[in-house]
């Protein structure tokens, strides 16, 4: 629901810049509403899929536990993405403590059989949330996924383009690399001979495996260089802290007070500068 949401309010978002747009920018919001447009179409198909399974599991007959944790077993072993994996397997986990004491129910006597219901009703909710995480997961990668590769590749050169540290930019160059292999192979399994198709496929596969490596190490590399750059608890960025002592100088009375003012300020200014002069300049 929250990815059709995102795509919904990125159409809407386009539909209001075309609106506004000169006549000159209006052909590339139009492409970029086209495109838009898809991946609302998707995100709405995936909240239809999920809320059909729902519906389905809260219409029909329950599904014996045996038979949920068998199902678990085959979709983490068809698992690539490391988050539905690690949701899975919770699910796992969940589902055989729930067999594990529906079992000892069965076997209990009369005077055991209150506290293991007990236990059964409170591993049934755990099994619950697991179940409702890995629905979650599964619908974000799904969202994620059925993002057209144009975009992302264009979006990617953009996060390039802008990029200024070496290490990301090394990260965003990979990932475009890996995208370019995924779009590579896309157009040509569509134009390739029905014999050819499996080995495609194939390729393919281990071709978004990669791209999905090269956007984790994108992540890894930009949450570092963010954590770096955040300032520590109370200390206010440059900018401020040369406004803050330019007012606290024009306040000040105390000659000794506005004398030491201005020298903090002298200090903070040359700061400011090299800061400045820092992102400009060329690595040599």
């Amino acid at each position: 629901m929250k990815a059709q949401l995102k795509a919904a309010k990125k159409v809407a978002a386009l539909k209001k810049s075309l609106k506004a747009a000169p006549p000159a920018k209006k052909a590339a919001i139009k492409a970029k509403l086209a495109a838009a447009k898809k991946v609302l179409a998707k995100a709405t198909a995936v909240v239809k899929k999920v809320n059909a399974k729902i519906a389905a599991k809260k219409a029909g007959a329950k599904v014996p536990i045996k038979a949920r944790i068998a199902k678990i077993q085959a979709k983490i072993a068809a698992a690539t993405n490391p988050k539905r994996k690690a949701a899975l397997k919770a699910q796992l986990k969940a589902a055989k403590k729930v067999a594990s004491l529906k079992k000892a129910l069965k076997a209990a006597p009369p005077a055991a059989k209150k506290a293991i219901q007990k236990k059964l009703t409170a591993a049934k909710k755990t099994l619950a949330k697991a179940t409702a995480k890995v629905i979650k997961v599964t619908a974000k990668i799904s969202a994620k996924a059925s993002k057209p590769i144009k975009a992302r590749i264009a979006a990617i050169k953009a996060k390039l383009a802008a990029a200024t540290n070496p290490k990301r930019k090394a990260a965003l160059k990979a990932q475009l690399k890996a995208a370019k292999k995924v779009a590579t192979l896309k157009k040509a399994l569509k134009a390739a001979a029905p014999a050819k198709k499996a080995a495609i496929k194939a390729k393919l596969a281990v071709a978004k495996k990669a791209l999905a490596k090269a956007s984790a190490k994108v992540k890894k590399v930009t949450a570092k260089l963010a954590a770096k750059k955040a300032l520590p608890p109370g200390v206010k960025p440059i900018g401020k802290r040369v406004a803050a002592i330019k007012a606290k100088i024009a306040a000040a009375k105390n000659p000794k007070r506005k004398a030491a003012l201005k020298a903090q300020l002298k200090a903070a200014k040359r700061v400011q500068a090299l800061k400045k002069a820092l992102k400009t300049a060329s690595p040599a």
